[in-house]
């Protein structure tokens, strides 16, 4: 009997697993894998805030799922799931429609053996009243052309009245830092391509963060550092502030302030998807994300699995495991090797997050973070270009979980060659 692993999502974990499993198992009969993910292309998750702004294009940096799977093994459906059902083993995936709103596939079901979800965080706008409506959520790619959309009408717009450009962004994370930086490179860019009337003068970024420094995770001077560089770029810091309500204007904090912006981004905080809610039949956390033990399995269930953003793992330590890249490729990682256990009918082990430290990209020539691992200290502090080009190998160790260390050697090549002969920046 044929065995049925049907991973859905195709972020960072779900890809991954799914490259490993059917890069082993793609050649047996026995053993069919799926990918499922409602969009047909793939764009690392630390690289949204990049094609939000332009830097690179979707069309060179993404992965396509179904010449992907031909690749490596394994099958790729269109679909967005609506619902899973552990008693006869089936999840129901939604219509396809097309762009003009027309129905191309109807609505399946899908039976599995073994279920994996891997469906990724989104943004968590608290309840806050305006948010959903007036903001872009910066966590998915079709949010990130979204706001490549914004920003190039804006920018033309701009060029012509000379007006202020006001980008308000909340959340002082990772995302919001990184987007914040890499604006004001882009309007260096711009100007190369003839929008002579645009200087940074022109740009007014409001960067807010309800706690008393940006990049509150991570180690005190990783934030004084970031936010050194963020203060001499221009971009306005509101740290303590909190949002109580988004309207049309901007951002209304608590003190009755309104930091006015046109292009309004949420990336603060992180949840399970929406669709979670539907799940009666799983435990769903009221973060909208999965319970699962240590071997990354649904709490009460053996046969379904769940990893990454939307999972809630709880370490030895009490705390949650941490919703980072590193920690997604990690749990990818055991849950392959737990899987390969399985198939020989050996007991599983356990997940052991290991903290290797943070790096923040502060636009394409600077970064700044903390490496673990220090013989001194434990950790240690780098930034600039050495931190910049260890950011970079981390986008290599991605391309190589998802086409093997040859293969993405000379992806990377051919990416960078492509490069020399397209813009430096995406101007549709």
């Amino acid at each position: 009997m044929v065995q049925r692993i049907v991973i859905v999502g195709g972020g960072a974990a779900g890809l991954a697993l799914a490259s490993k499993l059917g890069r082993k198992f793609g050649k047996n009969p026995l053993i069919d894998i799926s990918l499922i993910d409602k969009n047909t292309v793939h764009i690392w998750k630390p690289k949204l805030h990049e094609v939000a702004v332009g830097v690179i294009d979707q069309s060179i940096e993404g992965l396509q799922y179904r010449d992907h799977g031909l690749k490596n093994g394994y099958r790729y459906i269109r679909g967005a799931i609506e619902q899973c059902d552990p008693s006869t083993k089936t999840i129901q995936l939604a219509p396809v429609f097309n762009d003009e709103g027309e129905m191309i596939i109807a609505a399946r079901n899908i039976e599995y053996d073994t279920l994996v979800l891997a469906l990724g965080g989104v943004s968590n706008s608290f309840n806050t009243p305006g948010a959903e409506k007036h903001c872009i959520f910066l966590d998915s790619l079709d949010s990130a052309n979204l706001f490549h959309h914004k920003l190039m009408d804006a920018l033309l717009q701009l060029n012509e009245t000379q007006d202020q450009l006001g980008i308000g962004i909340v959340g002082a994370g990772a995302t919001g830092v990184e987007l914040a930086a890499e604006l004001h490179h882009v309007i260096e860019s711009v100007r190369e391509y003839g929008y002579q009337n645009i200087s940074k003068d022109h740009l007014d970024i409001n960067l807010i963060e309800a706690s008393t420094k940006i990049l509150p995770q991570l180690p005190e001077q990783v934030s004084t550092r970031a936010q050194t560089v963020l203060s001499k770029l221009g971009v306005k810091l509101h740290l303590g502030v909190q949002v109580k309500e988004v309207t049309k204007e901007g951002f209304v904090t608590a003190t009755g302030e309104t930091i006015k912006a046109n292009i309004k981004v949420w990336a603060a905080g992180v949840k399970g998807p929406k669709v979670f809610e539907n799940f009666t039949q799983l435990p769903v956390t009221p973060r909208n994300q999965i319970d699962v033990d240590d071997c990354m399995r649904v709490k009460g269930i053996d046969d379904i699995y769940a990893l990454g953003d939307c999972a809630q793992l709880i370490l030895p330590s009490g705390k949650p495991v941490p919703p980072r890249a590193q920690a997604a490729a990690q749990m990818a990682d055991r849950l392959y090797a737990n899987i390969c256990l399985k198939m020989k009918q050996q007991p599983e082990k356990p997940f052991v997050y290991k903290d290797y430290g943070s790096l923040v990209s502060l636009s394409r020539f600077s970064a700044v973070g903390n490496l673990m691992g220090s013989l001194r200290s434990g950790d240690f502090f780098v930034e600039g270009h050495v931190a910049r080009l260890m950011y970079i190998s981390l986008y290599q160790r991605h391309l190589a979980s998802l086409y093997g260390w040859f293969s993405a050697s000379v992806y990377r090549i051919a990416q960078k060659l492509l490069r020399w002969q397209r813009p430096k920046l995406k101007l549709h």
